[in-house]
């Protein structure tokens, strides 16, 4: 596995990881308000980085010990580049996607909150799918 595939990987574990913390404390509160859901997702997003961090830091070592070898990063190249501006094509179609259907809620009257969780969640399943699409187009091409 090369350097950039991990990063990909580490991206995906990430995003579906907070994703389902997330979830997992918006099912489990009653109504919150306005500023306490955006409080809620200015700790996912610090829970992430953290998390990036470390998830970098310990598969670098462990991919190290694995291979044998220490697990360099790589000069780019021009497949990079393709990768790269593939996997963002996708990621931007979800989530301009996201945010239509969040605005499509506040456009239908629900709360406020409800349309941050709905902008929230499109716009970590468009890091998982850069992610993915990522892995997928390293492995493919």
């Amino acid at each position: 596995m090369t350097y950039k595939e991990m990063n990909a990987a580490v991206m995906l574990i990430n995003a579906v990881v907070v994703s389902v913390w997330l979830a997992v404390q918006a099912m489990g509160a009653p109504v919150r308000s306005v500023a306490e859901v955006a409080q809620l997702m200015c700790w996912a997003i610090a829970i992430s980085i953290v998390l990036n961090i470390v998830a970098v830091i310990v598969f670098t070592v462990l991919i190290s010990i694995a291979q044998g070898d220490p697990l360099k990063h790589e000069r780019s190249d021009e497949r990079d580049h393709v990768v790269a501006a593939k996997a963002m094509r996708n990621a931007y179609i979800v989530a301009s996607v996201g945010g239509l259907i969040s605005l499509i809620v506040l456009a239908m009257g629900y709360e406020v909150a409800a349309g941050l969780y709905v902008l929230f969640g499109g716009l970590m399943l468009a890091g998982a799918v850069d992610g993915a699409s990522r892995l997928v187009y390293y492995r493919v091409g």
